[in-house]
């Protein structure tokens, strides 16, 4: 088990008042293992974030570890050290 800290960005900062939040997670860790630690520390992101009922994000959030975007049916394996963050990629002109 390690403890990883989890970026937070856009709409999902807004709902929590949080810039970051700690999860205890365990060595290999997959995209569902976060969703399910970040529902239990943040209850509020059910719905407009993650899918009710699952530990799935809503189709607009991604995850962003150590560089690289996590979509939806993608998964990755949480190591300690890993950087993490939950954002909204979006594009302007």
């Amino acid at each position: 088990m390690f403890k990883c800290v989890i970026h937070i960005y856009g709409l999902p900062r807004e709902i929590s008042d949080l810039q970051k939040v700690e999860v205890e997670l365990k060595d290999g860790a997959s995209m569902g293992d976060v969703i399910a630690a970040l529902k239990q520390k943040i209850p509020a992101l059910e719905g407009p974030v993650i899918r009710v009922g699952e530990n799935r994000l809503m189709e607009y959030y991604k995850f962003n570890v150590n560089g690289l975007f996590y979509f939806d049916g993608m998964d990755f394996q949480l190591h300690s050290g890993d950087r993490i963050a939950l954002l909204m990629p979006v594009t302007g002109g």
